[in-house]
């Protein structure tokens, strides 16, 4: 196939599937427990991390989240779980979704929360981080330990397509 200059058409990029990108980071404390942190504007926990910005890697964008939101400059572990879910409240696509290891925390008082968009963090054992999450997170921790475990990423579309 010839390159061309012509852009794409309409119908190919309609036909293309298209996703918000979403990088988290899941620590642990010295003793296993997960760290989730409370949204002051929503009402469930959640992972470290968000939306990815145009141009950023997901990895990048996890640093930069993790730095924004609890003042920590770590790297950014291996990647543990990969995601994908439909349409959900704030979004109007699907999102795919990346959750790295990002280590232990070995000294709480290290974490300084981003006032502007978090009310508070807890490191809790996984069985109550799991009840405390929001419900799309909720398998992601028990698959984040596997992942961890094992040294392998996990692939588990929360969600899958059905045509009617």
């Amino acid at each position: 196939m010839a390159h061309s200059d012509t852009p794409p058409q309409s119908n190919l990029i309609d036909s293309v599937a298209t996703s918000f990108t979403v990088a988290c980071a899941f620590f642990t404390d010295p003793e296993g427990r997960v760290l989730i942190v409370k949204p002051n504007y929503r009402d469930d926990w959640y992972f470290v991390g968000g939306l990815v910005d145009k141009g950023e890697l997901p990895h990048e964008g996890c640093a930069r989240e993790i730095k924004e939101e609890i003042g920590l400059d770590v790297p950014v572990g291996a990647l543990l779980t990969l995601d994908w879910q439909p349409t959900v409240d704030l979004l109007p696509m699907p999102q795919t979704f990346y959750l790295f290891d990002g280590g232990v925390i070995e000294d709480p008082d290290q974490i300084r929360l981003q006032a502007e968009e978090l009310d508070d963090f807890r490191f809790v054992p996984a069985d109550e981080a799991v009840s405390l999450s929001a419900p799309l997170n909720r398998p992601r921790i028990p698959m984040a330990l596997d992942a961890r475990r094992a040294g392998t990423t996990l692939y588990q579309p929360t969600y899958r397509h059905r045509d009617a």
